[in-house]
């Protein structure tokens, strides 16, 4: 047993004894636990629900229940979530559409931070930076010298709101460029032209693009976290041209805001118990997802630094949903 997954069973099992400290909620969870899932089965917070979900329970000997609410953003489950009784019995799990979705609907109903406790950033996942082969640049700095020296550059987005295409807005803005934006409702809809060559690149999840890049049908050019990824050595990122640029897609685990802290803890160290786990551990290796499982504060931090960097994007780029 490594030190870091003693320190975690340490943890759960003193917030597992605690006592009358915890009033009301020591002996949390005595009922199943609802875990609202706000977009359709089978994507990709889904996936990791579901797993979670199942080692999560077995820790704290109560059911866990997976439920979908599925919406485009988010926005249904959310806020289930959010109007629900604070006492831990229901909880999100979403991915990063939680904190951009409100820049896009001023009149969201719910606010990702007053709202909510997050619990923890469960997993994070860089993007990828892919092209045609028919592209005649082979790196980031031939994407911007191509858009700085005025010719026509054409930037596959994915939808508007995801966090690919605010990647495509934010490397125009710290690069100072513009773009050729080529709207799709999603990644699958867009392949065929980025394949075929009528459009030139475009941000998207490794997990859709790499096997298209691994037969030959795109080439990779970057990817996106502050370092090069573990499974991509060889291929840089973005930030190695532009310093600082950071696109992620991250799934985050929260309660109502309100929830006791006893009950938030006894979550919290569950949950990196459960991230530990080999059945999730190997669910999360399988599609390049890196665990997190950070503090309470780092998730909190996290998450309010998410909010606050794509609300500027949207309001400086007035990006609308289309």
């Amino acid at each position: 047993m490594n030190q870091k997954l003693a320190m975690v069973l340490c943890g759960l099992f003193f917030v597992l004894q605690l006592g009358a400290a915890g009033g009301a909620f020591a002996q949390y969870p005595e009922r199943p636990i609802m875990l609202i899932v706000p977009f359709a089965a089978g994507g990709g917070v889904d996936v990791l629900a579901r797993p979670f979900a199942k080692e999560l329970g077995e820790l704290l000997k109560q059911s866990v229940i997976v439920e979908n609410k599925p919406s485009a953003t988010g926005q249904i489950g959310a806020i289930e979530v959010a109007r629900a009784a604070p006492d831990g019995y229901t909880l999100l799990i979403s991915s990063a559409a939680f904190g951009t979705t409100p820049a896009f609907y001023p009149k969201v109903p719910y606010d990702p931070i007053r709202d909510f406790e997050p619990v923890t950033i469960l997993a994070s996942t860089p993007q990828v930076l892919v092209a045609s082969n028919n592209f005649k640049g082979n790196s980031v700095e031939d994407v911007l010298k191509i858009a700085k020296a005025g010719d026509t550059l054409n930037f596959a987005l994915s939808a508007s709101t995801g966090i690919q295409a605010l990647a495509t807005h934010l490397m125009g803005s710290m690069a100072n460029v513009q773009f050729t934006h080529v709207p799709y409702k999603g990644a699958g809809a867009a392949f065929p032209n980025l394949v075929g060559g009528q459009v030139d690149v475009m941000f998207d999840n490794p997990g859709s693009s790499m096997p298209l890049v691994k037969g030959g049908k795109l080439k990779l050019l970057a990817t996106t976290g502050l370092k090069r990824m573990s499974v991509l050595p060889n291929t840089p990122a973005v930030a190695e041209t532009l310093p600082g640029f950071e696109a992620l897609n991250w799934f985050v685990l929260a309660a109502p805001a309100g929830t006791p802290p006893v009950v938030l803890e006894k979550l919290h160290a569950a949950t990196l118990v459960a991230l530990n786990r080999p059945v999730v551990k190997q669910m999360l290796e399988r599609d390049g997802v890196d665990a997190v499982g950070n503090s309470r504060d780092e998730a909190k931090k996290f998450l309010r630094s998410e909010v606050e960097k794509w609300t500027r994007i949207v309001k400086e780029k007035n990006l609308q949903v289309q």
